[in-house]
């Protein structure tokens, strides 16, 4: 019975444990659905304080980034870019792209969650399943991968969207955890 028990929490620590670090984006799962970043010794109030200072700092106009707040728990804005997602037809392509995140915080930690991505095709902004829903490996293997698991040729820049993201989360990171204030180096 002991070792039942034993078992079973060795089994649940590992599972609660097993939180993604960093985004990917595989043939099996596609993008990976949020990624959760430990901040030692910072409380949920100071992580959500410089979350919102770095929104400030980040973006050109944050007041309008900013989608929604609860003080102390979680943040969500929308970015934009014109060079985030690419394609491949003769040579690399750029569509404009909108996606929102929301930072929920911890004591300890933050989740950093890509809640929505959307291209603008022609004149309509579209949402692009691929990159923040979880995608069935049938949908990526019609969709994204060739049958030996390769990107099909005009997804061949795909690999570079975690890369945004995680550097996104690189520079959020580093300020939260910065104690330098940007006016201190002048």
């Amino acid at each position: 019975m002991k070792k039942t028990i034993l078992g079973l929490m060795l089994i649940a620590s590992f599972y609660t444990n097993a939180q993604e670090k960093e985004f990917t984006f595989t043939a099996d799962k596609g993008m990976t659905d949020f990624i959760v970043t430990p901040v030692e010794s910072k409380t949920a109030p100071e992580i959500y304080k410089k979350v919102i200072e770095w929104i400030k700092v980040t973006f050109k106009n944050p007041d309008k980034v900013i989608l929604s707040t609860i003080e102390n728990e979680y943040v969500r804005f929308e970015g934009f870019s014109e060079t985030l997602y690419s394609y491949n037809a003769k040579g690399q392509n750029y569509l404009p792209t909108k996606y929102q995140i929301e930072i929920s915080v911890k004591d300890g930690k933050y989740k950093f969650d890509l809640i929505n991505f959307q291209i603008l095709a022609s004149t309509t902004w579209v949402d692009y399943k691929f990159f923040n829903n979880p995608s069935s490996k049938v949908d990526l293997e019609k969709g994204v991968y060739n049958k030996d698991g390769s990107l099909k040729s005009y997804c061949k820049y795909f690999q570079e969207i975690p890369t945004y993201f995680n550097n996104l989360n690189k520079s959020l990171s580093e300020s939260i955890v910065s104690n330098v204030k940007k006016s201190d180096g002048w």
